[in-house]
């Protein structure tokens, strides 16, 4: 600010010659060259104009975190605060320093009317502030301009800026069956290196122990055995078939939308069957296969593998992945019982079950997230309570591992747990939730589909979802898809 400007100025606001001539002794006096020399001229958008007074506010962002009965407090420190300033300032008219406009002097209400555009443009612009200097990416928050009669030419102005910084969205990382994998690849290490830790010591114990892990392994295999003969599994078996069998029968997981995956063309009932026969006797097989590993139990990585493949031959045999989660959930849920003795083989061969039911609890939910990755949700609805079955076994789970101090285990299964978590969260984002739909009277389902989604040909879709007495006499109120 040069002492011509604010003598000028001075005098148009009260006539104060003399304030105005003491203040241009002072530019021009021996301090020239400190606070007062180093001031620049200031401008917004190239716009420029006279700064009487400014306020900045800066330092950090911090959450004072209070607790009982302790006299002092944390402060967390959050990162830096926006920087902002608050300027008040004035235009003048015609002057050769503030009110030049493309290098000419102008009018006041043509600096105000630039001034004024320049603040309503969208986007950040360049502030030059009197002391700091040229700042890049600042925005106007708030603007005003004060005329008045006692002012005359002059216009005083105030403005709220703040400094931004770049625009950067949330980094979302999609990898729904590549995440599930990992994850389950890892859960299935750290259960076999846990269980390796903790049978080593038990396993010395002789024989009634390793008679213990076949038991226990038996008992397991039990659960699949009864999954295998499931009425609902086995109707399932043949619903991949090409045509429309009506709505009691059938799905494959086709939901609300009708997308299931269906067998190729001119596959017959007989050949379904046929594959879900040998599915059947690879379980089977599985578990013979665990019980003689479960016999030499001191090898834990067959031990292990073997009660992964008996996990994978049972979700092969369900055509449905709504069914294959339903079936690995059964063998996670496995919780064995037994009587033992206070004495040190008594006590190993409790400790050996508890390990057994711990690895193969570990394998069945690794099966059950990777029959999510495969999972078709028919609404936003749906995949939120599949993710919620899921993350429950997952979360009982790891707290077990918490109690037992399986570290390997407790770790892989939070990793698995957040994969399916993200795996469904983003598959269902875009899915339509569902609604409650009410009405005066019962209508067909023709005309509730095209009143409620103006298309009369997802009136099989409502039939599907509301399973009504007889299509033609649809419930007054039921759920469903709100688009």
């Amino acid at each position: 600010m040069s002492a011509a400007t604010l003598t000028t100025f001075a005098g148009s606001i009260g006539g104060l010659a003399s304030a105005a001539s003491a203040l241009s002794s002072i530019l021009t006096g021996p301090g020239a060259n400190t606070w007062w020399g180093s001031l620049r001229q200031a401008s917004f958008g190239g716009v420029p104009f006279a700064v009487l007074d400014n306020t900045t506010k800066f330092g950090g962002r911090n959450v004072v975190h209070r607790y009982p009965y302790r006299d002092d407090v944390w402060v967390e420190p959050l990162g830096k605060l926006a920087r902002s300033f608050a300027v008040t300032g004035f235009l003048i008219e015609n002057s050769l320093v503030y009110g030049k406009l493309k290098g000419v002097p102008s009018s006041v209400i043509a600096q105000r009317d630039n001034l004024v555009a320049i603040c309503e443009q969208n986007g950040p612009q360049t502030l030059v502030h009197p002391t700091f200097g040229t700042i890049d990416n600042v925005s106007c928050l708030e603007s005003e301009a004060s005329e008045s009669i006692g002012h005359g030419r002059v216009i005083m102005i105030r403005f709220s800026f703040i400094q931004g910084g770049a625009r950067i969205y949330p980094n979302v990382k999609e990898s729904p069956a590549g995440g599930i994998q990992g994850g389950s690849q890892g859960v299935q290490a750290g259960a076999l290196s846990d269980f390796a830790k903790n049978a080593a010591t038990d396993i010395q114990q002789g024989a009634a122990v390793v008679h213990t892990a076949v038991d226990t392994a038996i008992s397991w295999y039990q659960i699949a055995v009864t999954d295998i003969h499931d009425v609902k599994r086995v109707i399932n078996a043949v619903s991949t078939l090409a045509g429309d069998f009506g709505r009691f029968f059938g799905g494959g997981n086709d939901g609300y939308t009708g997308t299931n995956l269906t067998a190729p063309v001119g596959t017959t009932p007989e050949q379904l069957l046929a594959a879900d026969t040998a599915n059947v006797a690879a379980v089977v097989g599985a578990g013979a296969a665990l019980q003689t590993a479960a016999a030499n139990v001191s090898d834990t990585t067959t031990f292990a593998s073997c009660a992964q493949q008996l996990v994978t031959a049972l979700a092969a045999t369900a055509a449905d992945p709504a069914d294959a989660i339903r079936l690995a959930s059964d063998l996670a849920g496995f919780s064995p019982t037994g009587m033992f003795t206070s004495s040190v083989i008594g006590s190993a061969m409790s400790s050996m079950q508890t390990s057994c039911a711990a690895l193969f609890r570990r394998s069945a939910l690794a099966g059950v997230a990777q029959a999510c990755s495969t999972y078709q949700a028919s609404s936003y609805d749906d995949a939120v309570n599949v993710m919620q079955s899921a993350t429950a076994l997952i979360d009982a789970e790891i707290e077990v591992a918490g109690d037992a101090g399986d570290d390997e285990s407790f770790a892989a299964l939070r990793v698995l747990r957040n994969a399916v978590v993200q795996d469904l969260q983003a598959r269902g984002a875009d899915l339509a939730p569902l609604t409650t739909m009410t009405f005066n009277g019962t209508m067909p389902a023709l005309v509730l589909a095209h009143r409620i989604y103006d298309d009369a040909t997802r009136a099989d879709q409502l039939v599907q979802q509301v399973q009504p007495i007889h299509p033609l006499f649809m419930p007054m109120t039921f759920q469903a898809l709100s688009s």
